[in-house]
């Protein structure tokens, strides 16, 4: 249970994990930023590696199969500082539930590490005294962190509604905000066809790779043109409507004005759009009800699908035939929705904690470029290398996984879960095309369509109140609205006909509630 395709995307999406001083790529900088001494400003130290090792009881979210108390660079990093960690493993399936219980138990440990939590769960924790505010720690105890939120104006993402920050972030590139929409490129070759620029373009390239044989191999009717699955849904075509939207949210800004999508016009001109495309056997049956396993076996079963979405092409298609996909660009310069690069919660310090000055500090070392490098390639001369023309390679089948994902998974800090560090300029920039082309172009398609785009939305902040009121409507909300779109979509209601029905529907269900919680803290955002 390896879980290849979603630690491979870096693995794609994201996340990253904050450690002290610099921890160097190199054994001789480990070395020299382990004894670095980090002054607080009352005038103690946290001196590295420690006079007397300390043990923390660490929960965490797993790689897939593999356990940190296995992995060689958080055990060499552990080491050097004299530090140990007691470490309850729970499997990525099982993270949320596991940890809400353990939190409610009372039972809950010194450190959450890869922990995943939300803005809200946050608040809502920090509030009751769980975790610890950082902000002061952070200040004194991790120079790196603070320069690097000074630098990026990061610490608003960070912190809460009551005005502390309960968590370490990871901290990326400015990529979107939603995962990318594949389109085959050589079909389009294929076909004589140019890229579409807007909706009208996009349809008509669809409806040639469902009838004119696109493939090439004989098969009219093998092609599928777009795909979605239960998760990744086809709501992910919202920013080629030319709107800003916030997926997390549901919301855009149009016209300077906070915009709930589901309600508006542009919600319906996107299920016409959807609808059109179902009735004309261009969008896959299976779209609205197929795992994301299943898209992919559909993906590697032959060269058949059209379009899709996913965090990388090669997880729907196999590694072979990634370069095949190009990631559609943005139709409006200025809509493509942008994440702002950090990722809280990922490190979470609780009231049981003694001494968390020491893993704030231990910490700070995963946000210079070094300890970024050592948080996503791992040790090098074990996990990595470098090679003779600059870049990097990963090293494998020597004790540390057979493959690349393995290596990864096993014997990096980097996974599926966020993770408190920066992902260095290294990582991107010399990352060599002949060792891993498919994330080497993964990141060029990701940085090319970013730079259309715009983060959509500011910070905004939610009271107590109002995010329990988010968290008790939204999922029944959110999930009438995909019910809503299959249905029209499969003919078993009338858009027109249902569409008032609809929205008082969602209205009864809170959905005004919803819009006036967002509208409100969008309105304070504004004004900071």
């Amino acid at each position: 249970m390896k879980a290849k395709s979603v630690l491979a995307l870096g693995l794609s999406v994201i996340m990253i994990t904050s450690l002290a001083a610099c921890g160097g790529s190199s054994d001789t900088k480990k070395k020299e930023n382990n004894k670095a001494e980090e002054t607080a400003g009352s005038g103690e130290k946290v001196t590295f590696p420690l006079k007397d090792k300390k043990k923390y009881s660490v929960f965490y979210q797993m790689n897939g199969e593999y356990e940190l108390q296995d992995n060689v660079t958080m055990q060499t990093l552990l080491d050097e500082a004299n530090i140990e960690f007691d470490y309850q493993a729970v499997m990525g399936s099982d993270f949320s539930e596991k940890r809400n219980l353990v939190l409610s138990s009372g039972e809950y440990p010194d450190v959450f590490f890869k922990s995943n939590f939300w803005m809200p769960d946050l608040n809502k924790y920090g509030k009751q005294g769980i975790f610890l505010p950082l902000e002061d720690m952070i200040k004194e105890y991790a120079p790196n962190l603070t320069k690097k939120l000074d630098e990026l104006d990061g610490w608003k993402y960070l912190t809460s509604g009551d005005g502390h920050i309960y968590s370490l972030p990871e901290i990326n590139r400015q990529f979107g905000a939603v995962t990318p929409y594949w389109i085959n490129k050589k079909w389009m070759d294929n076909l004589g066809l140019k890229e579409p620029t807007n909706l009208d373009e996009l349809y008509e390239v669809l409806k040639k790779f469902k009838e004119e044989d696109a493939n090439g191999n004989g098969d009219p009717n093998d092609e599928i043109p777009i795909t979605a699955t239960d998760g990744v849904k086809l709501d992910l075509l919202l920013p080629y409507f030319d709107v800003g939207y916030d997926g997390e949210t549901k919301t855009a800004v149009i016209n300077d004005k906070l915009t709930y999508l589901p309600t508006s016009d542009v919600y319906k001109k996107f299920i016409e759009f959807v609808t059109k495309l179902y009735q004309e056997g261009i969008l896959d049956k299976n779209a609205f009800t197929q795992k994301h396993e299943q898209q992919g076996a559909v993906g590697q079963s032959g060269d058949i699908l059209g379009s899709f979405f996913d965090a990388g092409a090669f997880l729907t298609v196999g590694r072979e035939r990634d370069r095949d996909y190009q990631a559609l660009t943005p139709f409006k310069a200025g809509t493509y929705p942008l994440s702002s690069g950090f990722n809280p919660g990922s490190l979470v310090l609780t009231d049981k904690c003694k001494d968390p000055e020491v893993i704030i500090a231990w910490a700070d070392q995963f946000y210079t470029e070094e300890g970024g490098i050592s948080a996503i390639l791992g040790i090098e001369g074990k996990t990595w290398q470098k090679r003779d023309d600059g870049d990097w390679e990963w090293i494998v089948g020597k004790g540390y996984g057979d493959d690349i994902a393995a290596v990864r998974a096993s014997s990096t800090i980097q996974g599926a879960a966020n993770h408190p560090s920066i992902w260095p300029d290294f990582w991107y920039d010399h990352m060599s095309p002949e060792v891993d082309p498919n994330e080497v172009y993964l990141n060029s398609e990701r940085l090319r369509i970013s730079e259309k785009g715009k983060v959509a939305l500011p910070v905004m902040q939610y009271s107590d109140e109002d995010a329990m009121t988010i968290a008790t409507l939204k999922t029944d909300i959110d999930s009438y609205i995909d019910q809503y779109l299959a249905q029209v979509a499969t003919g078993a209601l009338n858009l027109d006909k249902s569409w008032d029905d609809y929205k008082k529907t969602l209205d009864n269900m809170g959905a005004g509630q919803l819009t006036e919680i967002y509208q409100k803290a969008y309105d304070e955002a504004k004004e900071k």
